[in-house]
C-alpha cells in the first residue's frame, strides 16, 4: 500500500500538516488527532455521507457536525480514520479505479455472506475480513 494514496485520501499534506513518508508517521497522526477535514476528505473518497461516516466511527454525527474543521478528533477515532483511509487505499490499487472500488463496496459479497463490505467496516474485524477479500481478488481468487 502505498502511503501517499493515505495522504491524499486524508486530504494531502495542506489538511495532515505533514507528509506521511512511513508508518511511524501514521501513529504520530493518530497521537496527535486527525481533524474533522481529514475525516470529511475520506467520506468524499468513499462516496458517503457525514451520517454514514460517523456510524463507521466511534463518534455520534451530532458530535462530528458540531466539530469545527480544524478540531482534532479523539485517537480511537483518528485510529478508525487512518484503518478506514488504508482500506480505501488499498481499494483504489487493487480495483485501479475509485469509482470501481467504492461500487463493489456498496454490493453484496458472497465471499462475505451477502453483506456489503462498506457494512462490516465499522470493526477492525470487519475491515481485516475485507482487506482479506482484496487480498483474493488482487490475485484473481473470486466466491
Amino acid at each position: 500500500m502505498e502511503l501517499t494514496r493515505v495522504e491524499e485520501i486524508l486530504g494531502g499534506k495542506k489538511v495532515l500538516h505533514k507528509k506521511i513518508q512511513n508508518q511511524m508517521d501514521m501513529v504520530d497522526l493518530i497521537e496527535q488527532g486527525l481533524t474533522k477535514e481529514a475525516a470529511m476528505h475520506l467520506a468524499k473518497a468513499l462516496s458517503i455521507t457525514n451520517k454514514r461516516l460517523a456510524e463507521l466511527l466511534p463518534i455520534s454525527k451530532r458530535t462530528l457536525e458540531r466539530y469545527h474543521a480544524t478540531k482534532h478528533l479523539d485517537r480511537a477515532t483518528s485510529q478508525q480514520l487512518i484503518s478506514l483511509a488504508r482500506l480505501t487505499a488499498r481499494g483504489f490499487e487493487v480495483f485501479g479505479d475509485p469509482d470501481k472500488f467504492v461500487e463493489w463496496m456498496n454490493a453484496p459479497c458472497t465471499a462475505l455472506g451477502d453483506r456489503a463490505p462498506i457494512s462490516l467496516i465499522a470493526t477492525q474485524v470487519g475491515i481485516d475480513m475485507v482487506l482479506d477479500e482484496l487480498g483474493r481478488i488482487e490475485h484473481g481468487i473470486y466466491y
